[in-house]
């Protein structure tokens, strides 16, 4: 069984309590697939093999996260109508408002240039052949081209994180989070990113709806590690249903 994260926030960051709870059932997952923020602790997890362990690496990255990402809840209003008029200004396009080095930086001070663990399929958009790809090779390259967030960064080497394109990857088994934010409507620019998030909300639900499994939460939490133990009894109980159906 393949199992697919969604990333467009770092509440994904949460994810080593279902991991726990799939340690608890002895449940294996051939493949992972990510896109976004959940690549982060699902490397921590291959690496470690221990949720535990993911969980209190993750931990360390949050406060740097909330430092390096200014989208950090995904696709919603707060931000981006003024990032919009600020790039239009500076006439800076798909350039984003912050520099490329930012999100580089990061990456290389917190990850070992390595292969990408076999089961580890992180996935990006290529803007330039419009194709959802896994990427192969360096860890590094692939973790800053899936956290390659549109406006915020330009595209890195032409690719963007999935995660505002699709929402999440296709499997088996669907993890995704919905973060409930409520937002108002004021002007031409809010209508049209609306209707980009209502795009891509569509392709997730879609995915969602065509998977043999999934686990949806739906929060209004903005901190990944107050969420951990709903996302670990809600995983607690549908990993074990499905070990009882057996």
């Amino acid at each position: 069984m393949t199992l697919a994260f969604g990333g467009d926030s770092i509440l994904y960051l949460s994810i080593p309590a279902f991991f726990s709870a799939a340690e608890k059932y002895n449940i294996e997952f051939e493949e992972i697939h990510c896109t976004g923020f959940s690549c982060i602790p699902a490397y921590f997890y291959l690496k470690t093999q221990s949720s535990s362990t993911s969980y209190l690496y993750s931990k360390k990255l949050y406060l740097e996260l909330k430092k390096t990402f200014h989208f950090l809840f995904g696709l919603n209003l707060f931000g981006i109508t003024e990032q919009l008029r600020t790039l239009y200004k500076a006439s800076r396009s798909l350039n984003g408002f912050k520099s490329e080095k930012v999100l580089i930086n990061f990456v290389d001070k917190f990850f070992v240039d390595e292969p990408i663990p076999e089961k580890l399929k992180i996935h990006a958009f290529n803007i330039n052949t419009f194709n959802d790809e896994i990427l192969k090779g360096s860890l590094k390259e692939a973790l800053i081209k899936t956290l390659s967030i549109p406006i915020e960064f330009k595209p890195y080497n032409g690719y963007i994180t999935g995660s505002w394109v699709y929402g999440i990857p296709e499997a088996d088994f669907l993890f995704y989070i919905e973060n409930e934010n409520e937002y108002t409507l004021k002007n031409a620019v809010d209508y049209m990113i609306v209707s980009t998030i209502h795009r891509t909300k569509q392709i997730a639900k879609k995915r969602l709806e065509n998977a043999n499994h999934k686990i949806v939460i739906n929060t209004k939490s903005k901190n990944p590690f107050e969420i951990s133990t709903t996302i670990l009894n809600i995983s607690e109980k549908y990993l074990g249903g499905l070990i009882n159906e057996k």
